[in-house]
């Protein structure tokens, strides 16, 4: 409920700032602050879904995990994209109707990162042989054409571009103390084309497609790295507990990281190259500056794992960096995440398994 008693002149500011970023405020007494709200909530994390070839064994999924979710008090889904097989047309009903239809159906509302199944892998010939950068701007239209989560009950979000516009797919907002903030790094090396093979493999592109398409790169890197920085420091400058970032592709893949591997062969891999080089690197910058807890969730590669890929200068883990990917492919499973602001556990992971 938004400010329950009358507010002062200062609480009016207040809530009317707690209303265009969707934010709960209830007055107890004049230096109320909505975002610094101590109750804990549960999110259900999932993504690279509806796969299934089959319409019935994909319909019959899609709704157990709806009916999971919706059977547990989730104060808001995070979707980490990729809705479709990396093999399945690229159609506008597919990628769009399909999807909003699913989100619509879960109580609680959906913050959606877009994956490489739905836009950037849209070439391929099996995909219908598609211009990624068109499939870009129809789901920009689609899903992000408002200050709007997902869902039949949406969550306000701030966004980086307004009416569907470049990059009006990064979105965040504040609970209880804890910042969400929705990044577009797909899969596919985040669009990134540098070797012929990545240019013409099961693809009718030509190199002036090629050359778009590390140009469009360019340019969301850019706007994406703009996008987090400025959300580390919201979170520094109202000494936010945590922050959770949301993207789409397995940065780390195809890296075993234990055993020496993150230092001999995904640090090296850092180069100008790699479509992920510069989001880590800025990940990491960050997150060794913030005191809070910072949380990355993500998809891409169908294998449940909770681990903290990131070192700090003396060789030991970084200590307030986690990341969970989550299932995918054939597992229909989710996972819960309960955030508990207060507490030195801020982020408690618990794998929802759906048989």
């Amino acid at each position: 409920m938004l400010c329950a008693r009358a507010p002062s002149a200062s609480v009016k500011i207040l809530c009317f700032a707690a209303s265009l970023l969707g934010l709960s405020l209830v007055t107890q007494n004049s230096t109320a602050d909505p975002n610094h709200e101590s109750g804990s909530f549960t999110v259900a994390l999932w993504g690279d879904q509806f796969y299934s070839g089959d319409d019935e064994l994909r319909a019959r999924r899609t709704q157990q995990t709806i009916d999971s979710m919706n059977a547990h008090d989730l104060a808001f889904t995070l979707y980490t994209g990729d809705t479709k097989a990396g093999h399945s047309e690229c159609t506008d009903q597919a990628i769009g109707g399909d999807i909003q239809e699913v989100f619509n159906a879960i109580t609680a509302p959906t913050i959606y990162s877009l994956g490489d199944n739905e836009w950037t892998d849209c070439h391929r010939t099996s995909n219908g042989s598609y211009d990624p950068l068109e499939r870009l701007d129809y789901l920009r239209t689609f899903f992000f054409s408002t200050d709007k989560s997902q869902g039949k009950f949406p969550l306000d979000l701030t966004r980086q571009a307004k009416d569907g516009g470049a990059y009006s797919e990064n979105s965040r907002f504040v609970k209880n103390g804890v910042m969400f903030v929705s990044l577009s790094i797909p899969g596919s090396n985040n669009n990134l084309v540098v070797t012929k093979k990545q240019c013409s493999k099961e693809s009718k592109r030509s190199s002036d497609d090629c050359k778009a398409a590390s140009d469009e790169y360019e340019e969301r890197n850019a706007a994406n790295l703009i996008w987090l920085t400025a959300a580390f420091e919201d979170a520094r400058t109202n000494d936010y507990r945590g922050l959770v970032v949301l993207i789409q592709a397995d940065i780390f893949f195809p890296f075993e990281l234990s055993d020496g591997g993150f230092e001999d062969d995904f640090i090296p891999s850092l180069t100008t190259e790699n479509g992920y080089s510069d989001f880590y690197k800025t990940l990491e910058k960050q997150t060794k500056t913030f005191d809070g807890d910072v949380l990355l969730v993500h998809g891409d590669s169908h294998y449940f794992k909770i681990d903290k890929p990131m070192y700090d200068d003396d060789g030991r883990l970084q200590h307030n960096f986690t990341r969970v990917q989550v299932f995918g492919d054939k597992d229909n499973s989710w996972v819960k995440l309960t955030v508990t602001p207060d507490s030195d556990s801020r982020f408690r992971l618990t794998p929802i398994v759906l048989r």
